[in-house]
């Protein structure tokens, strides 16, 4: 069974980082959704890891 994909909401629940800037960071590496298509961030383990090391606690 698929797992739902996980958005910027979700990311912003899992760090504590307001998803404004989760999205920022999506963008500047991943390009614009309608850039692509598409209407939805709907995350792929790579964008979510890229995320997830973009806001690392050092």
């Amino acid at each position: 069974m698929d797992s739902e994909p996980m958005t910027p909401a979700d990311l912003e629940r899992e760090l504590g980082v307001p998803a404004q800037q989760i999205r920022n960071v999506l963008r500047a590496e991943y390009g614009l959704l309608a850039e692509r298509g598409e209407i939805r961030w709907e995350l792929t383990p790579e964008q979510v890891a890229h995320v997830r090391r973009a806001f690392q606690r050092g």
